[in-house]
Parts: structure tokens; sequence; C-alpha cells
């Protein structure tokens, strides 16, 4: 296998490995937006893509809260929270903020205010260092 920055040639069959596997899923835009980087992986027996990745960062909120305070208290702690993670990410190339969540209660509390379920199953894997 061959791992290279995708040629001219090579956008143009991803193009269509897009189109033929994926448009149902996301745009081919979104492939490569923001991305730290791109890279195929080329079969060296036919000069063939085998698959492509984009490395590109997301948001993550982390957040502990205090469920002995009141619900109002914690909505006004979201609002704010939720305020203060669009300022910083105002000047990224980063348009969405993610949570992972445990909390039944606190998912549906999301949900209310804006958050929207992802496509697909949220999946990680550490990195060896």
């Amino acid at each position: 296998m061959i791992i290279r920055e995708p040629t001219p040639e090579d956008w143009n069959e991803l193009r269509n490995i897009h189109a033929k596997f994926y448009a149902n899923e996301f745009r081919f835009e979104d492939f490569w937006r923001a991305a730290i980087s791109v890279f195929a992986v080329i079969n060296d027996d036919n000069n063939r893509i085998v698959t492509a990745g984009a490395v590109r960062p997301i948001a993550e909120m982390v957040a502990i809260t205090n469920k002995d305070t009141s619900v109002r208290a914690r909505q006004k702690g979201l609002n704010q929270m939720l305020l203060i993670a669009n300022h910083l990410l105002r000047d990224t190339p980063m348009n969405q903020l993610h949570v992972f969540i445990q909390d039944k209660k606190w998912e549906d509390q999301l949900l209310r205010h804006g958050f929207s379920r992802t496509m697909g199953n949220a999946l990680y894997i550490n990195l060896t260092r």
C-alpha cells in the first residue's frame, strides 16, 4: 500500500467514490473541510484508491455540573457555557460543538437547548504514544 496526499486524479476518483457510496451520508466538501491533513491509501498492485482519510479537529465540551443546584440555575449555567464556547470557537474553522452524554436527563436538556444527534455512532480509539 502507498500512502500519499491526493493528486488531482485522486480527487476525481474520490468524488466518484463519494457519489457512489456516501452521497446520502455527507457532502463531499465535508470530507476535507477544515482538515489538518488529507491522505489517500493506494493499492500498489493497480494504483487505485483503497481508502482516503481526513484528520480534522472537533471541539468537545466537557462539563462538571453541580446537580445539587436548581434546574433553573443549571439552565442559566448551560446558557453561559454555550455563549463562552461559541465565543471561543468563533474564529476557528470548527462549526460544531460536540458533547458525549451518559445522563438521559442532561441529554434531554441539551436537545431542548439546540443540540442535535449525530449521524452514526460516536466511536473512539486511544492513540499510541
